[in-house]
């Protein structure tokens, strides 16, 4: 008898054991039985045939083909996963008892509910045999049952480039996004690109749109009741809110336009300034409970901004805005006695690039986000704002800001509250 693998796990194996047809006939026989006595492979042979042919009597060669594949492929892999057991004269089912027999041997993957449940239906009750097969054969990889858990985790397609990112941190049990290095996230999304992304997209559990990938959640699999018991049964639900159909695969810069609802696990540019204004107005405007803002001292205050700054706190919205110009908070504070005004201490947004200086970061309910530049190498009349923005909590930029910004507004709000009622209005914000 061959010991059990050590080096699968259950969940694993299950998914190993099962992505064949014949090898999940051949478990739903076995744990039919009442007793657990070894039974010969000829007798299994030809029971795994009629299942295969679905018709009570099967030929001599049917169930000769199916002897031969379940004695040189199925049951030296189920032996190899521990899954069964295989002695030679022990059959005990009125066969010939010098053959071969098997018996199921005491696996951990047996126990589980959705595998009992897939064996009651071992040929598929949503699909045929073949996608079921390319199915669980897509999943015994641990790190595609994660790529699709991080798929589906996002409120839109997410690009192969991010996603990567995403697994890396995942499977780094925890790790930051922002502790991601650009060499383990090019050389995941390589092995995505190659090997994962097309195997579950061949088996029809995500779909594609040039390099961005969703959740196929109305895919036949996910209907099944075996796999909403299964390590993935919540990836159906997840990833119902992100189809792939009607995004297009690049969007112009700037042309999302208020009322969009872009993928939220990738970032684009606005390119613009109109189209920046335009953007930050629809953070602000879609902020429901916390907007900050920053001001550089040479960006320009437009009244529609403020005026959103105000409706948003009209609607209970808890509003911060920072600035290093006095001008620029006198004016903030003259819109609206209930925005807070911060001067941050430090400027860590400045980066030293020539030329090249922030105009606004706008940052809402700690999952829209946009990040402002302004070139500022020609007339005041003609510089230019380029941003990049991004929406969803598992967005790369929305979660950067919120692990920076996120204390210090807490921080923030405390110290706001402490100073209710009194004339006070400029808080010093520890950036």
């Amino acid at each position: 008898m061959t010991a059990r693998s050590t080096e699968t796990d259950p969940t694993t194996a299950a998914f190993d054991a099962l992505s064949s047809s014949r090898r999940r006939y051949l478990l739903a026989l076995l744990c039919d039985r009442d007793d657990a006595m070894p039974v010969s492979l000829s007798t299994l042979a030809t029971d795994v045939a009629t299942l295969e042919h679905d018709h009570p009597i099967v030929t001599d060669e049917q169930a000769r083909r199916a002897h031969v594949r379940l004695v040189h492929v199925d049951v030296p892999k189920l032996v190899d996963l521990g899954v069964v057991t295989r002695d030679a004269g022990r059959a005990d089912d009125g066969s010939n008892a010098t053959e071969d027999a098997i018996a199921l041997a005491d696996h951990p993957m047996l126990e589980m509910p959705w595998v009992r449940t897939l064996l009651e239906t071992p040929s598929g009750a949503v699909c045929d045999e073949a996608r079921l097969d390319r199915t669980l054969e897509a999943l015994r990889s641990p790190r595609r049952r994660t790529v699709l858990t991080v798929i589906a985790g996002q409120r839109g397609p997410v690009s192969i480039a991010d996603l990567a990112t995403l697994v890396v941190a995942t499977e780094s049990d925890g790790k930051r996004l922002v502790d991601v290095t650009e060499p383990e996230s090019t050389t995941l999304e390589q092995t995505l690109v190659h090997e994962h992304v097309p195997a579950l997209e061949d088996a029809g559990l995500i779909a594609r749109d040039d390099d961005r990938v969703a959740i196929a959640a109305d895919a036949p699999p996910f209907q099944a009741d075996w796999i909403a018991e299964s390590p993935i049964g919540d990836v159906a639900d997840l990833g119902s809110t992100s189809p792939v159909q009607g995004v297009p695969s690049s969007v112009p810069a700037g042309s999302e336009g208020p009322g969009a609802t872009p993928a939220s696990g990738r970032c684009w540019t606005v390119e613009g300034c109109e189209a920046v204004i335009a953007r930050g107005n629809e953070i602000a405007d879609r902020a429901t409970d916390e907007l900050f803002v920053t001001v550089s001292d040479r960006g320009r205050l437009q009244d529609r901004c403020l005026e959103r700054w105000s409706a948003a706190v009209d609607r209970g919205v808890d509003v911060y805005v920072g600035s290093s110009s006095d001008r620029v908070r006198e004016i903030v504070r003259s819109a609206s006695d209930d925005i807070t005004v911060c001067e941050p201490q430090f400027d860590w947004l400045n980066l030293p690039i020539e030329r090249i200086h922030p105009g606004r970061l706008v940052f809402a309910d700690r999952e829209a986000a946009m990040l402002v530049t302004i070139d500022g190498s020609g007339a005041a009349e003609q510089a230019r704002a380029t941003a990049i923005t991004g929406t969803g909590t598992n967005n790369a930029l929305v979660q950067l800001l919120g692990e920076h910004l996120g204390p210090r507004l807490d921080r923030l709000a405390a110290r706001s509250d402490d100073v209710d009622g009194c004339d006070e209005r400029v808080t010093p914000i520890p950036m």
